[in-house]
């Protein structure tokens, strides 16, 4: 049973490497495109036009775990996997975070457009698709799966176990303004986003009480599953596993939703080596999804069960990954009992994201210290990090920029290098988190290699992007260059 398990972890783990967020480290890449989502208050340079698949597209996976959690070296060099007796529950178990847990985050833009309608004024449009998730798995969990039926009996409380995965369609309507005129170096902007959700899946353990023993186990279970979404159906066949109906024709949006963005800028002048010190404030993606009763199904379990009869599986060299991996599918479905009720509407928060920043710029704006805080406040448990950025701009169309995130008490390294012209093509390419450390990971009784596994905390991320930008009529050198050209037009004419 326990070897089952470990499948089911890894198999849930290595999908979720198609995820991604937002880059931090654009944040402070003065008229970058890219950062107006972060902080509405920014503004770009140029007015700019994104088009599908290839303005902005980001992937990634953030996680407090990796394989070096799972797999010890033994004493000739091969590895060891931590349900190995020749590695010690102490050992195994200290060696995890209090609450391990894994973040993913997709998202692409369909149009992205951005414009200015006076010298103060930026509007931004915006249609896209997000997907993304959490996997959280307590500690006590690990300790199951590692010690099994140590004592007779032996018991096991396992709280606050979740998956949960979100996708939906946004179209948003953003506007900056420079309040100069009012307060000199104020900047704010607003961001209101429409939500089309296309589906949700929702599974939480709350409470799981084992009680092993020789002959029986009970199990006490509290948990809940939603299925969101229009023209699959969900049922539970007579062994607790579920089974799904596809009808393409039904296929539709699950519900509606709103959220908003909000943000602030203020830059203190200085001088003109320093240039300012620039304060910023952002909190994006507040909103809600309604999802709609006939797009919700629901199953609940809540009730003592006993089994007999239960027979734990061995672990050895000969043991069939595949087999194992269904039978614990099986039995886990069956320790929770789950039943279908009747499903109801339901209202659920996305995930709202907090910024605040601090940057000083020196040698006339060609570089600046930034230092940025950003909280992710997610579906069950909030992740917060902290990020030191130098930005360099040796030319007027560049931005490069390092950063050290500390993250979840990990620590990561990023980069990002953006090409921003007045007019023309633009791009951008970057990631937040870099491993430095990888390894190959063989599937046992398969073929198949993981390449590039990071050896500690698996989180990566990549995001690039292609745009037109169109100018700004507006821009003070813009101006004076027409204003120079008109000129020398005149004189000839003369």
């Amino acid at each position: 049973m326990k070897k089952r398990i470990l499948i089911l972890i890894t198999i849930c783990l290595f999908p979720l490497l198609a995820g991604g967020q937002a880059l931090k480290g654009s944040y402070f890449s003065e008229y970058s495109v890219l950062r107006n989502k972060l902080n509405p208050a920014f503004v770009p340079r140029s007015s700019y036009l994104g088009f599908a698949g290839l303005d902005n597209l980001g992937l990634g996976i953030t996680s407090n775990v990796g394989m070096s959690n799972f797999l010890f070296p033994s004493g000739d060099g091969s590895l060891l996997t931590f349900l190995h007796p020749d590695v010690s529950s102490d050992t195994f178990l200290g060696n995890l975070p209090a609450n391990p847990h894994l973040d993913l985050d997709f998202d692409t833009d369909i149009l992205n457009i951005g414009f200015f309608t006076g010298p103060n004024s930026f509007w931004s449009i915006g249609l896209g698709l997000k997907v993304d998730g959490e996997m959280n798995l307590p500690k006590e969990l690990f300790s199951f799966l590692k010690n099994g039926a140590a004592n007779d009996p032996q018991t096991y409380n396992i709280r606050n176990l979740s998956l949960i995965a979100n996708a939906y369609a946004e179209f948003s309507l953003g506007y900056s303004h420079d309040f100069s005129d009012l307060v000199k170096g104020l900047s704010v902007g607003a961001r209101v986003k429409f939500l089309a959700p296309v589906g949700r899946a929702d599974l939480r353990v709350n409470n799981l009480n084992l009680t092993m023993s020789s002959d029986m186990w009970k199990v006490q279970a509290d948990a809940s599953a939603y299925l969101m979404a229009k023209g699959v159906d969900l049922y539970m066949n007579e062994d607790k596993t579920f089974g799904y109906d596809l009808n393409p024709a039904q296929l539709g949006l699950a519900g509606m939703g709103a959220a908003f963005d909000l943000g602030v800028e203020y830059r203190l002048h200085i001088n003109d080596f320093f240039d300012s010190v620039r304060f910023s404030a952002a909190v994006t993606d507040l909103g809600f999804v309604n999802f709609s009763a006939p797009a919700v199904q629901k199953f609940q379990t809540s009730g003592e069960v006993t089994y007999t009869g239960i027979d734990d599986i061995q672990l050895g060299q000969d043991m069939n990954f595949e087999d194992t991996f269904t039978e614990i599918q099986d039995q886990f479905m069956e320790f929770l009992d789950l039943e279908e009720v009747p499903g109801e509407k339901v209202n659920s928060r996305i995930r709202p994201q907090l910024y605040a920043g601090v940057e000083v710029p020196f040698l006339w704006n060609r570089m600046s210290l930034g230092l940025l805080y950003s909280a992710k406040f997610g579906y069950t448990s909030t992740r917060d990090e902290l990020t030191l950025a130098l930005n360099m701009r040796p030319g007027k169309c560049f931005n490069l920029g390092v950063n050290y995130s500390m993250l979840n008490a990990s620590k990561s390294i990023g980069w990002i290098l953006e090409f921003i012209p007045r007019s023309g093509i633009g791009f951008f390419i970057g990631s937040d988190y870099t491993f430095l450390e990888v390894a190959n990971l063989k599937i046992p009784d398969t073929d198949f290699n993981l390449p590039v596994i990071p050896v500690n905390q698996i989180n990566m991320n990549m995001r690039f992007g292609f745009h037109i930008a169109m100018g700004n009529k507006y821009d003070d050198k813009g101006i004076a260059r027409r204003e120079a050209k008109q000129a020398r037009r005149e004189a000839r004419r003369g």
